[in-house]
């Protein structure tokens, strides 16, 4: 199987000759793999429809539903509707297995040629969600799932970032003297991306940049508590931020001293260029002892890799997607540190972060 690799973005410069090196020959047993995975998602999902067919047609002949044209359609029509979501639960598992074995065989080296860089798919070191919480950059949330955790080094700035999706899950129930019922419901609280950075040196004070809710920042600042806006609002004096964030700060001149003008503009730039549909909406971030922390709604997935009925030999648009999505990550930390990534010139160093 012969590919080349064309080298599209300054991030991917070299990164042809690795491909040509460490991963074309692995591409007819990734293919294999592929191919594997398909065939089981397609037997899986038959026999999910199959079986949900089936018991339509027994509830159908020998149950005993109102008649009628409705009776007949919800006799049959409810276990197949089943049988579908179970085919496409099987689907999406076979499709997950195929997505992580692409993502295990090509991110080591894609993470060896950009240099002090790790990729871990199932984040088993996670990630500081109650440290996030706490602070108020992500919302209290019942159950949590990250993946795809990137770790490294860029501008001698520790980072790591995770795709996150938290849920908060709920018990419904209802009674009275004939029944006796509960189920759950379930919300995404927040889908995207949580990054944290370290700062040369430790902010001796907690300090929150969350969306202006209008009233429920109100609100928030009334009841603090879990929501982290137990704490003194700050008037930045930057007009045009203060259209999107409110600050909160245990130490208000601290944070003040922290959000220069500088960091509040290349604050507002990511939120801009990075938020996608979101916009500036889609950003909430934090200062916390040595790190800063962000979280940045996203709607696409972070580092997708394969889908499986995609051939493996169209490979080149999925690596092009996962070189887009570490260059967010540097275009990030360069704005952090005072630089416009889509600007030729940087600015001078004392804009660097504080």
């Amino acid at each position: 199987m012969s590919i080349v690799f064309n080298e599209r973005s300054p991030i991917e410069s070299g990164f042809s000759d690795v491909f040509q090196e460490q991963l074309a020959p692995k591409l007819e047993q990734l293919e294999q793999q592929r191919l594997a995975h398909l065939a089981q998602a397609r037997r899986h999902a038959l026999l999910a429809l199959a079986a949900g067919g089936a018991l339509g047609l027994l509830f159908l002949f020998f149950g005993t539903s109102s008649s009628g044209v409705g009776g007949t359609l919800a006799s049959f029509g409810i276990p197949l509707l089943f049988g579908a979501v179970g085919a496409f639960l099987l689907w999406k598992r076979q499709a997950g297995k195929w997505s992580g074995s692409a993502a295990e065989s090509v991110m080591p080296a894609v993470c060896d040629f950009l240099g002090d860089m790790s990729y871990d798919r199932e984040a088993h070191k996670g990630f500081p969600l109650e440290r996030t919480r706490k602070l108020g950059v992500i919302p209290a949330h019942t159950r949590s799932k990250i993946s795809d955790r990137l770790d490294g080094t860029y501008r001698n700035t520790g980072f790591e970032i995770v795709e996150a999706r938290l849920i908060s899950e709920k018990n419904k129930s209802s009674s009275n003297s004939d029944n006796d019922s509960s189920d759950r419901s379930s919300r995404t609280l927040f889908k995207g991306l949580l990054m944290r950075v370290s700062v040369p040196e430790p902010i001796p004070t907690r300090i929150l940049i969350a969306r202006d809710y209008g009233f429920g920042n109100k609100l928030g600042e009334l009841l603090g508590g879990s929501s982290g806006r137990g704490m003194p609002k700050v008037d930045t004096g930057h007009p045009a931020f203060e259209e999107h964030f409110e600050v909160y700060s245990a130490d208000p001149e601290v944070a003040r001293q922290v959000l220069s003008p500088a960091f509040l503009e290349n604050l507002m730039k990511i939120a801009e260029a990075e938020g996608g549909r979101h916009g500036a909406k889609g950003l909430e971030a934090g200062f916390h002892d040595e790190y800063f922390f962000m979280a940045l709604r996203r709607d696409d997935d972070f580092l997708k890799m394969g889908a499986l009925t995609t051939p493996i030999d169209q490979i080149e648009d999925d690596l092009h997607r996962v070189f887009d999505d570490i260059a967010l990550v540097r275009r990030i930390i360069d704005r952090l540190h005072g630089d416009h990534p889509d600007q030729d010139a940087p600015v001078e160093a004392e804009k660097e972060m504080a």
